[in-house]
This record gives C-alpha cells, sequence and structure tokens, in this order.
C-alpha cells in the first residue's frame, strides 16, 4: 500500500510539466531587461561601469514553470568605442545557444534565474509577484504572470558587449525587467513563432542603429 501510493504521488509531481492534451496552452513572456554591472576589467586593469539594457524571451508550454525555451538580447554601447552601439544574442537552444534558463514559482511569487555560457560568465536572478494579467488571449483566459521582476546581476570574469577580445570583467549590479506588454500580447495574440519574435526584436535593435557584437573566438 505505501509502494502504490508513493508512485501515486510521484506521478503528480511528474505530471506538473508532462504535456497533456488538458494542460495550459504556450504562452510567450517577453521582457524589457535593464542591469548595469560595476565592477574591473582583467584586460585594461580598470574599474567599469556598463549599463545594458535588452530583451528577455521566455517560452512556456502546458503549464509548466520551467521554460521550453528562451532567448536574451543584451544590448548598449561598446566598452572601447561609446558610439558604437552594439547587441549580443544567447538562446537556451540550437546556434548561439549560450543561456541556461530556468523558472518557477513559490506561493504567488516568480523566479527567473538566468546564466550565461563562455564566453559570458554572469548570473541574473530576478524575482516578481504574481498576478492574474491578459497577456493576448483575452480577458476570459488571464495567465498567472509577473509583470516586473527585480534582482541582482553577477558577472564572473564575462564578456559582455566588447570589445572583441579585450573584454574579462567582474562586477555586481541590479537587474530588473518589465513585460514588454504590446509585443507579448502580439506573439501569444497571433501564435507566433519564436522565430518571428527574434526577427522582430532585431528589426526594432536594427531600427535603433544596434548591430551585432562581434564575440571573442
Amino acid at each position: 500500500m505505501k509502494r502504490l501510493l508513493g508512485l501515486a504521488v510521484l506521478f503528480v509531481v511528474l505530471s506538473v510539466c508532462v504535456p497533456t492534451s488538458y494542460a495550459v496552452p504556450t504562452h510567450y513572456l517577453i521582457y524589457n531587461i535593464s542591469t548595469t554591472v560595476k565592477g574591473a576589467d582583467r584586460e585594461t586593469d580598470a574599474k567599469v561601469n556598463i549599463p545594458m539594457k535588452g530583451y528577455l524571451v521566455l517560452l512556456f508550454a502546458d503549464g509548466c514553470d520551467a521554460p521550453a525555451d528562451a532567448n536574451l538580447f543584451l544590448y548598449g554601447n561598446d566598452s572601447n568605442t561609446p558610439k558604437k552601439k552594439v547587441y549580443v544574442q544567447l538562446n537556451a537552444r540550437g546556434s548561439d545557444n549560450f543561456l541556461a534558463a530556468s523558472a518557477w514559482h513559490i506561493g504567488d511569487l516568480m523566479f527567473v534565474d538566468l546564466q550565461g555560457n563562455s564566453p559570458f560568465e554572469f548570473k541574473i536572478m530576478l524575482q516578481g509577484k504574481l498576478a492574474l494579467k491578459d497577456i493576448g488571449f483575452g480577458t476570459p483566459d488571464k495567465r498567472s504572470i509577473a509583470s516586473s521582476i527585480k534582482g541582482v546581476n553577477i558577472a564572473e570574469g564575462s564578456f559582455l558587449l566588447g570589445p572583441i577580445g579585450g573584454q574579462w570583467v567582474s562586477g555586481t549590479g541590479s537587474a530588473s525587467g518589465t513585460l514588454y506588454t504590446a509585443v507579448t500580447k502580439a506573439a501569444n495574440a497571433d501564435s507566433r513563432t519564436l522565430d518571428e519574435i527574434i526577427d522582430e526584436l532585431k528589426s526594432i535593435l536594427a531600427g535603433k542603429g544596434f548591430i551585432a557584437a562581434t564575440l571573442p573566438e
């Protein structure tokens, strides 16, 4: 009897994130990200203050806390060339898979953990309060999401925006994210693919004069 009870509990735990025809449909959350890393660069032996903005795309499927996929854009100025506007793209899957992303909730709090893979040695931890919100499916189908998330950023010998081959930053800073409501609603309402969302964000960055940063080899 105890063995059967144990198996039943295990089934309930596993079924939380197992796709089923009765699960909550897929949805996107897209955030405007802002962070500033203050520390020092080993390549120049100088103190640095590197402000960055960005876009975080989280794809959730079947009611799971854990993102099925994630993408992070960070953009700002090349450290050596202040007028050179650059961005980096980190993907959790496929090419440029420099990103590891996880998310979970405890009570009415949502947590998001982002970690950059070499050469992006950083960790961003964010949290926000959950509330029901229309994210593109209409008022009758609101989702429980965090519209605002805040936390910290820790860089541990990381390339951030450049210059190429000449940046090794260690430092800390605050980080925050605000739901990019217009793009999130459009993505969900139109059932856009992740590639379509990524192309739109790249187009927005290009319209602002940003180009892809050259990564270290």
